[in-house]
């Protein structure tokens, strides 16, 4: 099999472990057939589903990264697991976090020093996975079994688990084939659901006319073809310009402030579309499997997205700074809502974004570029917050003035967001400053000013809504975020 790598990657010039990633990846929907039309769960045992989903995927983790680094990972589900069943449910998220970030901590430490500015294939993309989906199950579990129901939101006490989950059933949930690779994540409920199929036994729903309206499996042709479309031609997009425009072309020194600013852009679209080929591509698979499938809507519309993990036109013409950030890395940002931003009380010592962006930059790791656009990240988000408290109301008058409001603000959004975007793939601090000092720091300063001096509050009904939706995008890693 090693053989058949080496050759497609000579072939196609490419690196032999992107190329092996795709490969088992795209075994996805041959394997996905077997699941949907073999082992449904109508028709075979919920364990075989479960054995024969975790064989799949661990034999694909020994393809990757071989006996030693799929050691490390069984370690770390081993004493997650082991920490489920021995501690107290009312304390057991707290130490399950801690030690999952420490270990991720460590192997991200470690792959600096074995492979500083790298960016080959290892262990540590299925370990961060990993880590969101243990410290899921643990937070989960808390819920409930030591919380009072009165104590927990809705999506709380949708996820909630009331026992510790079978051995069996938490290493498929971590090392399933169709996830384990390259995500997306979900929680432990979801993954059950699917595999027992009952995330397709749909509630009946009422027609206009009162008549109940039973639901058969629904169909998988859009949420399967559509979006490998669309990942097929996020990545034609990415080839085209990667090739003509590296990333150090944003630092390089001839540009005018304009022609940055449009070098930018260039560069920062190749490097988007390559996150949603892959984010595109695994969800195409998930739906034909069947775990992207959620339920009906109050209308009986078949609802797809629980791997949805990214929202091209949003991320793309986001009219707003909160909109944008939530659009991208969908379950990342949910994990972030569901451990961080949920959890903390309002007059913690940072603010609830500002800690999620802090925990979003830990679990991404140590290289200082992250670290600086997760911190101005951080500012924009608050400033964007304020600005939009304060301006939008006077535009909405109109359409005209609202749709000329809606330009003037997704340019702005876009374009500003690049100031800190940028700085994640240079990695380093140097190269992060070097970009930043072509624009005299005038964006950062810009953005730290709105949120640090008072402004007129100008809040009103259409506020009251952001805010409530900005509590999950103020918990997302923005669209900085890059696994």
């Amino acid at each position: 099999m090693e053989s058949l790598f080496e050759s497609i990657a000579t072939r196609a010039g490419l690196p032999l472990d992107q190329v092996r990633y795709i490969v088992l990846l795209s075994l996805g929907y041959p394997l996905g057939a077997l699941y949907r039309y073999v082992l449904k769960p109508t028709q075979s045992n919920v364990t075989l589903r479960h054995i024969i989903s975790t064989s799949i995927g661990l034999l694909f983790g020994l393809m990757c990264f071989g006996w030693v680094q799929m050691g490390i990972l069984f370690s770390v589900t081993g004493v997650c697991y082991a920490m489920l069943v021995s501690l107290p449910t009312s304390a057991v998220h707290l130490y399950t976090m801690l030690f999952a970030l420490v270990s991720l901590s460590v192997a991200h430490v470690y792959r600096m020093v074995t492979d500083y500015e790298g960016w080959h294939l290892d262990f540590t993309g299925p370990l961060m996975l990993i880590v969101q989906r243990v410290t899921l199950t643990a937070f989960a579990l808390r819920d409930g079994v030591a919380c009072k129901e009165a104590e927990l939101n809705e999506d709380q006490k949708l996820m909630k688990l009331m026992e510790v989950p079978s051995l069996l059933e938490y290493w498929s949930y971590n090392y399933n084939f169709h996830t384990f690779l390259a995500g997306p994540t979900c929680t432990l409920k979801e993954y059950l659901n699917f595999v027992d199929g009952s995330n397709f036994k749909a509630t009946p729903t009422q027609n206009g006319d009162g008549k109940v309206k039973t639901h058969g499996e629904p169909s998988f042709f859009y949420p399967v073809i559509g979006t490998l479309l669309g990942a097929l031609v996020c990545i034609a997009i990415h080839l085209v310009l990667v090739a003509r425009y590296p990333l150090t072309e944003v630092i390089a020194p001839h540009y005018s402030i304009p022609q940055r600013v449009l070098i930018s852009h260039i560069v920062g679209l190749h490097i988007r579309t390559r996150y949603y080929f892959i984010w595109l591509f695994v969800e195409s698979i998930n739906n034909y499997i069947g775990l992207g499938f959620s339920g009906y809507d109050k209308k009986g519309k078949p609802v797809w997205n629980v791997c949805k993990n990214i929202n091209v036109f949003d991320v793309e013409f986001g009219t707003n700074y909160r909109a944008l950030i939530t659009a991208w890395n969908v379950t990342t940002s949910l994990w972030l809502r569901r451990v961080c931003y949920e959890r903390l009380p309002p007059k913690f010592i940072l603010s609830r974004s500002m800690s999620s962006y802090l925990l979003s930059a830990i679990w991404h790791g140590f290289y200082p570029g992250y670290y600086l656009s997760f911190l101005c990240a951080g500012f924009m988000n608050e400033a964007a917050r304020k600005m939009r408290r304060l301006l939008n109301r006077h535009f909405q008058d109109s359409v005209v003035t609202k749709r000329v409001y809606d330009v003037i603000t997704t340019v702005t959004t876009v374009t500003i967001n690049l100031y800190a975007a940028i700085c994640f793939p240079l990695l380093s601090a140097e190269s992060g400053l070097k970009y930043w000092s072509y624009f005299y720091y005038v964006p950062l300063m810009v953005v730290v000013v709105i949120t640090v001096v008072p402004l007129p509050d100008s809040s009103d009904s259409s506020d009251s809504k952001e805010k409530s939706a900005h509590n999950g995008g103020a918990a997302a890693t923005g669209k900085i975020e890059t696994k």
